[in-house]
Parts: structure tokens; sequence; C-alpha cells
């Protein structure tokens, strides 16, 4: 490999630095193994990173295409479980039931999206085209927290075979199905909009969420709350998990449900969740 002069090394530092350390800029688009080339949904860069998220190469799509054929990189399993964070974060948050993924022999990756820059479809575009692009799978299943599910859903929308791999299972925890009524309360306010650009309109309930097909594999939705009628949040009616109700995760197609005691942001670390996850997914 060769050695990076230190003007290079300044110059992609600061490139880092200016994105934000690349949490929430960079969106997956080609996976092969451990192996996941990302884009700047800003610049139009792209990099390479291995399994632990390190970055070995910020080049174009053609030069990044061509190193990770040469690692060419093998998945641990033909049965790859994608798993897909909510609005506003990033792919660590799904570590720990990609871990529970992979300690049960399945190949998982937790995929990284601009939430806060593009919109649902755009997502959905990225990930189908990684999809179409896997090189030794034949079955794909999804693990998606709140915003996750419905960018989830949009892909199953459009096709649920790639290249001769078929979706077999959705797992959705905290997903708005019906739109979450508290986005429309915080759309009020402007700083809002901005913040969580199309992503937080398409949350609405009277948005995209209206027109989004509801998924035709086996889905399992798991929700937060309490049991009661109350939930974690008194704002919110019904029970809740402070964010999303119950009654807003549910489908009108028949799924399996599971509630889980625990509040919206931490609903993907529970053990319940992961057992159910796992329970759901095995054949």
């Amino acid at each position: 490999m060769e050695i990076m002069s230190w003007n290079e090394f300044e110059q992609q530092l600061k490139h880092e630095i200016t994105n934000l350390g690349g949490r929430y800029v960079w969106t997956d688009v080609i996976l092969r193994g451990n192996y996941h080339i990302q884009k700047n949904v800003n610049t139009g860069r792209y990099r390479l990173l291995d399994g632990n998220r390190r970055r070995l190469l910020l080049a174009d799509y053609d030069a990044c295409m061509q190193k990770i054929d040469e690692l060419d990189a093998k998945f641990e399993s033909d049965h790859l479980v994608l798993l897909i964070h909510g609005l506003g974060r990033h792919a660590g948050i799904m570590d720990k039931p990609k871990l529970a993924l992979k300690n049960a022999g399945y190949a998982a990756h937790s995929l990284n999206y601009a939430t806060l820059f593009e919109g649902v479809d755009e997502h959905a575009t990225h990930f189908s085209h990684l999809l179409e692009n896997l090189i030794g799978i034949k079955r794909v299943s999804f693990v998606t927290h709140s915003l996750g599910g419905l960018v989830a859903r949009e892909i199953l929308s459009r096709s649920m075979v790639w290249n001769g791999i078929t979706a077999d299972k959705l797992v959705m925890m905290g997903t708005p199905n019906k739109g979450a009524q508290i986005a429309e309360f915080f759309n009020r306010m402007k700083t809002y909009q901005f913040i969580s650009g199309q992503s937080g309109q398409d949350v609405l309930p009277s948005q995209k969420i209206k027109t989004l097909s509801e998924p035709l594999i086996p889905t399992l939705i798991i929700a937060g709350g309490l049991g009661n009628d109350i939930g974690f949040n008194p704002l919110l009616p019904g029970d809740n998990d402070g964010i999303v109700t119950v009654a807003e995760t549910r489908l009108d197609i028949p799924h399996e449900f599971k509630l889980v005691k625990m509040i919206h942001s931490t609903l993907m670390d529970h053990k319940d969740s992961i057992t159910a996850m796992l329970d759901f997914i095995k054949p």
C-alpha cells in the first residue's frame, strides 16, 4: 500500500471534520462481506470502510469499486440481515442487535445513511442499488428502528427480488407505520423542518406514509410501551414509547406483534426485542 503524504493526510482530515466525522452525511451504497462503500450525499465523494468502520480509501466510485473487488471479501452466510437505524441516528446504534445476529450465524450489516439530508425515496434508492450489487447472498431480511422501517417498506414496495436474491423477513421496532403525531406537533416549528429535512416530513401522518405500500413478507412489529393507557409520554394518546404510540406502529395487514417495556431511543437494545427478533428471523 502506498504511503500517504502529509498534505494528503491533512486534506482528508479536513474533509472528515467538515463532514461531522462521517456519521450523518454518508450513505452505504455497496456492501461486500464486512467492507462497504459509502457516498457523501453533500459532496458526491466516496469512501471505502472496513468492518470496524475504518476508512481505507477516499476517492471516486470507480476507484472504491476497484479496491473492494480486489479485497474479494465474502459474507459469513448466504442469509444477510440488513439493519436500518432511525432519524438523526447512525449505524452504530444498531450494533447490539447486529452482534446478536452475527453470533446466531447470520451475515449482518448495520447500514448508515444520511437521514437529515435526504428523504425516504432517496434512502431506498441507495439501498436498492446496494441490494442489486450483492454477491454470494440468497436471502435478505431487514431489522429496522423507527424511520428505518419506512425505508425498508419503500425498498420492498419497489422489488422483493434483487439479482436473484429474495426478501425474507422484516422486523420493525418503534416504526411509525401510521405516521408520528408527535412529528406533526414539532413540524409547526421551522427549526424542526430545517433540522430533520425531508425524512422529518416523511414521518408525518399526512405525508409519505399515506402512499407507502405495506410489506408483503412476514413482518414482526416490536413496539415500546408500558401496557397501559398512558405509556412513557402522557401527552401522547394511549400507550407509547415516548415518541411513537403503540397504535401508530401497527399495520393493516396481518403481522406478528410484541410489546416491550422500553423507550423509543433504546428499544433495539432491549433483551426482549433482540430475543423476539432472533426467534422471528430463524427458519
